[in-house]
């Protein structure tokens, strides 16, 4: 079983909206038309607490989006489990067939630790998004154009956003404000985050880590 992620996020401002969780990869300057997507988002009031929870399960994901922007909504039609670390489940290919979208058996290979779609020519131009997603939900996307190879480096980092978005909304990330990377170092599963009266993120010390800091003291 995955281990399971949670960050916890409590909202100490005037505001109400939304907080927003969504992801950033290695190689996304590698593609002008790569789109982090809103992967996960809930509204909240003021003096409220949410929590967010995931795991590290990778899938590819597709959607008959039209022309992908900022704004546009990324409806996942059809997700397909995959492994990067597993050069047999790391590669689909992608097709339209009797006027429909659907992933299909992958006829290149791709390294292990990368994603790889692979569209052929029956995909137009302007019709379909395609994108990597985790613990279910789609985490990014781009256009789909024919005969391409389409490469995603699942090594994400994680980032915080307050203001007014839904799931599955593309993201202008030059537009985005208040925002905060969020980093988990190795054996930490777990990040409280207060959005404070200014506007800005603060992290919050859990008591996990204020036991072992605790613990830690007393041992010196």
């Amino acid at each position: 079983m995955s281990t399971q992620y949670t960050l916890n996020v409590t909202n100490s401002s005037k505001q109400s909206g939304s907080v927003v969780v969504y992801q950033k990869c290695p190689n996304q300057d590698q593609y002008d038309n790569l789109y982090s997507l809103a992967w996960f988002s809930k509204s909240c009031h003021p003096g409220t607490s949410l929590k967010f929870r995931w795991t590290i399960d990778y899938s590819f994901a597709w959607s008959e989006t039209g022309i992908l922007s900022p704004g546009v909504y990324f409806d996942a039609s059809e997700l397909k489990d995959c492994d990067p670390s597993d050069t047999s489940k790391n590669t689909t290919g992608f097709s339209k067939q009797n006027g429909a979208y659907l992933f299909t058996a992958a006829t290149k290979s791709a390294n292990a630790g990368s994603l790889a779609i692979f569209t052929d020519a029956t995909i137009p131009d302007g019709e379909a998004s395609i994108g990597i997603g985790m613990s279910g939900n789609p985490t990014f996307a781009i256009p789909a154009t024919p005969n391409f190879n389409f490469s995603f480096l699942p090594h994400p980092e994680y980032w915080v956003a307050f203001g007014r978005y839904e799931e599955g909304v593309v993201i202008d990330l030059n537009a985005v404000s208040e925002t905060m990377k969020v980093a988990y170092p190795i054996n930490v599963y777990s990040k409280s985050l207060t959005f404070n009266e200014d506007n800005t993120w603060s992290e919050s010390t859990t008591l996990k880590a204020s036991n072992a800091r605790l613990l830690a003291a007393m041992k010196k």
